[in-house]
């Protein structure tokens, strides 16, 4: 093996080492009851693109991998920050149907859209906010102090600035 060859082993070896390790420190657990303060850091620091997915089991339900967990996402799509209910994790999909009428039932509007080949019901108006604490608490009967996990991307997350 040349020498070139192993020197670009290494630095492929190192970059990927480096995106993982970065990955790694932006995932973090949360309160369910600091839902708010996130959404609040992510309309404040973000920009398009940014998000904040929040990752969890229903009550009763033990997860495999975090693909069978819920995920509850907020993200900023043309300056608006919006709940988006995703449709690629199977708990999501089981419960779409549910979770739409439970946003229409709680006066919330909730609007099918399509990105990347993957839907996802999009909610941008009132207290969005406070309807993912309700999902989490009323639709999924988990403790407002049950701590879950938590996926920030270009945004400034800092848990020391929650106001609980």
């Amino acid at each position: 093996m040349s020498v070139a060859v192993i020197i670009g082993l290494v630095v492929a070896a190192a970059v990927v080492f480096i995106v993982l390790r970065a990955r790694a420190a932006e995932e973090v657990t949360v309160r369910i009851d600091q839902i708010p303060d996130v959404v609040s850091q992510l309309k404040a620091t973000g920009q398009d693109s940014s998000f904040a997915v929040f990752l969890f089991m229903p009550e009763g339900k033990r997860a495999h991998d975090d693909e069978e967990k819920v995920n509850l996402q907020y993200s900023i799509e043309g300056g608006h920050v919006g709940l988006d209910w995703v449709l690629l994790a199977p708990q999501n999909v089981t419960d779409q149907n549910e979770i739409a009428a439970y946003i229409k039932d709680h006066g919330f509007a909730a609007n099918m859209r399509e990105e990347n080949n993957v839907r996802y019901l999009r909610v941008e108006d009132g207290d969005i906010a406070g309807l993912g604490v309700k999902i989490a608490t009323e639709f999924y009967h988990l403790n407002p102090a049950a701590e879950v996990d938590l996926i920030v991307e270009s945004f400034d997350w800092k848990s020391g600035a929650d106001s609980s």
